[in-house]
């Protein structure tokens, strides 16, 4: 245009500038614009919005706000676009003190802050979790004579619940009303959000009911989110019948409403049903994306339908719909989990060929899975050729390879593992640390992996209760009661609070070395600090009394569990049967029997051998015979140990024909002798 005469005006070069800075050419556009002034053209306010904008697009914040101090010394006045514009790139990029600087500034220089202003700083606010300075600057600017609108009450309903404040986005959507601002489909569906996201599914569904009520017609975001919830609390059918509801309102599900319904399906074990709604989707016209895909591959793998899965990725492929690294990565990590290692291998030459690059997740799961099946030196050398290929292990990478290392004995490897992943840069975190610590004391090296606590934390890596638990169970392990009692008051000294699992690691090992008052004690000590002992501690200790004989003790903590709400399992009953036929006491640990069932609790095949074997040593063996027939009859599991305990029992009677019969009966039912069967015959 320029050689054919024609003199580019402000707003040429503005589109422009504008088309390079949304090209990423922001050198580029920075030269026009000072090309055009140095051409005589006179630059405005629209120009440097638009320069500023596309900077902080691409984080250069300082940049930005000296073109602002620019544009000012040049008698460019700066509007409430430019000012609202650097407010976002500063919220954008975590700097929301200075955001707030700038709004005062620009008030201060007679330029007014209007409703997207305020937006754009509670929206800021709120998302780098400073919740309450968001809700005060809701006060200010009412207080300034500023009105919020409809998108300011949704971000912040929408900030309290995800900071699970869930009663109070209730009271601001009143408040909202009250005010005569009415709530839109979008501040709905965000309470409604919050609301399943909190468990609240029946609020949420009054919630619906409410806003259609007073006119607001939902859509397929809202009802999305509704399904979303109901899949994920259990409640498939009422998913199901949202979505037959949605249809006869006129609401057209999409590919979203019928990935989350397969998927809720999926995980709720049924697979018949998620297969049925993908043939549903395709029969109204919906094509199935690359999410369905995934969804679809995950869930047949997940319930072990490997070959369908890979039946599928063909399917979809000729039907030409998309895959990507995420599904060649599931469908890998099946193929690991079902010990498939040479097919995964070939799945990966597959996807390279098709033009999936794999990435750091794919290799990790493969590194995982050959480390799982004992393929240690395949493992190391994948490490190094996706190195050698340009891509970039990660710490995931190198924990997963450490923890393989140490599973299979071979420590001092892992430790030079972890000095190279140091030296190639790679910063171990806490859970490499962890997984390090528990190789180190599983393989006996107690005092190295205390040497590696204190190594950790000189580094400046943090320990958490993870690591400490480790430790302590270490030190209960070999034997070191005193040092792990000093480690639990060191932790916690160190403002590093010990949970359940500390303490139960902790209370097993004093019953394990004969201190039950100590571990009672202990007990005490963890509900007095608000620590809530669960159903595993409780066994803990249960079991450390009926091993030293306090069986009275026992039966009496037992219902001290029950009466604060805590609820014994089947490993709890298995417990206290046997400590009550190992103190002869035949007739309370067939009362434990009907106790446990009468509870709804169903006798596993540990609990049949623990009968069977208390009945067997106390010459019950009709008894023994008779139960094992009833358990049997009522559905209950028997194995090789079972059948092995009653063959002894009648061994030991000089029931040898009885006990060659049993053997031929197990046999016939599915249940191979082993050495043991075989060393007691």
């Amino acid at each position: 245009m320029v050689n054919e005469g024609v003199d580019p005006d402000v707003v040429t070069y503005s589109i422009l500038i504008d088309g390079l800075c949304k090209h990423g050419e922001i050198e580029r556009a920075m030269e026009l614009l000072h090309s055009m002034e140095s051409e005589g053209h006179e630059s405005n306010v629209v120009t440097y919005s638009i320069l500023i904008d596309g900077l902080c697009k691409h984080g250069e914040i300082d940049r930005a706000m000296e073109l602002l101090h620019s544009m000012k010394s040049e008698g460019h006045e700066p509007n409430v676009v430019t000012y609202s514009i650097l407010i976002d790139g500063l919220c954008k990029h975590g700097e929301i003190d200075r955001a707030m600087e700038l709004l005062h500034s620009m008030k201060s220089e007679g330029h007014e802050p209007n409703v997207v202003t305020y937006n754009i700083l509670i929206d800021g606010l709120y998302k780098h979790g400073e919740i309450e300075r968001a809700m005060e600057l809701l006060h200010s600017m009412k207080s300034e004579g500023h009105e919020p609108d409809v998108v300011t009450y949704s971000i912040l309903i929408d900030g309290l619940c995800k900071h699970g404040e869930i009663e109070r986005a209730m009271e601001l959507l009143h408040r909202m009303k009250s005010e005569r601002h009415k709530p839109n489909v979008v501040t709905y569906s965000i309470l409604i959000d919050g609301l399943c996201k909190h468990g609240e599914i029946e609020r949420a569904m009054e919630l619906l009911h409410s806003m259609k009520s007073e006119g607001h017609e939902p859509d397929v975001v809202t009802y999305n989110i509704l399904i979303d919830g109901l899949c994920k609390h259990g409640e498939i059918d009422r998913a199901m019948n949202l979505l037959h509801r949605m249809k006869s309102e006129g609401h057209e599900p999409n590919v979203v409403t019928y990935n989350i319904l397969i998927d809720g399906l999926f995980k709720h074990g049924e697979i018949h049903r998620a297969m049925k709604q993908l043939h549903s989707m395709k029969s109204v016209g919906h094509k199935p994306n690359v999410v369905t895909c995934n969804i679809l591959i995950d869930g047949l793998c997940k319930h072990g339908e490997i070959e369908r899965a890979m039946e599928l990725l063909h399917s979809m492929k000729s039907e030409g719909h998309e895959s990507n690294v995420v599904t060649y990565s599931i469908l890998i990590d099946g193929l690991c989990k079902h010990g498939e290692i040479e097919r995964v291998m070939e799945l990966l030459h597959s996807m390279k060929s098709e033009g999936h690059e794999p990435d750091v997740v794919t290799y990790s799961i493969l590194i995982d899975g050959l480390c799982k099946h004992g393929e240690i030196e395949r493992a190391m050398e994948l490490l190094h050729s996706m190195e050698s290929e340009g891509h970039e292990s990660n710490v995931v990478t190198y924990s997963i390879l450490i923890d393989g290392l140490c599973k299979h004995g071979e420590i001092d490897r892992a430790m030079e593992l972890l000095h190279s992943m140091k030296s190639e840069g790679h910063e171990p975190n806490v859970v490499t640390y962890n997984i390090l610590i528990d190789g180190l004391y599983k393989h006996g090296e107690i005092e190295r992996a205390m040497e590696l606590l204190h190594s950790m934390k000189s580094e400046g890596h943090e320990p958490d209760v993870v690591t400490y638990s480790i430790l302590i169970d270490g030190l209960c392990k070999h034997g070191e009661i005193e040092r792990a009692m000093e480690l639990l008051h060191r932790m916690k000294s160190e403002r590093h609070k010990p949970n359940v699992v500390t303490y139960s690691i902790l209370i097993d090992g004093l019953c394990k070395h004969g201190e039950i008052e100590r571990a009672m004690e202990l007990l005490h000590s963890m509900k007095s600090e608000g620590h809530e002992p669960d159903v595993v501690t409780y066994n803990i200790l249960i079991d450390g009394l009926c091993k030293h004989g306090e069986i009275d003790r026992a039966m009496n903590l037992l219902h001290r569990m029950k009466s604060k709400g805590h609820e014994p399992n089947v490993v709890t009953y298995n417990i206290l049967i046997d400590g009550l036929f190992k103190h002869g006491e035949i007739h309370r640990a067939m009362k434990q029997l009907h106790s446990m069932k009468s509870v709804g609790h169903k006798p596993n095949v540990v609990t049949c051998n623990i009968l069977i074997d208390g009945l067997c040593k106390h010459g019950e063996i009709e008894r023994a015979m008779e139960l094992l027939h009833s358990m049997k009859s009522e559905g209950h599991e028997s194995n090789v140990v079972t059948y092995s305990i009653l063959i002894d029992g009648l061994c030991k009677h000089g029931e040898i024909e009885r006990a060659m019969e049993l053997l031929h009966s197990m046999k016939s039912e599915g249940h191979d002798s082993d050495v043991v069967t075989y060393s007691i015959l």
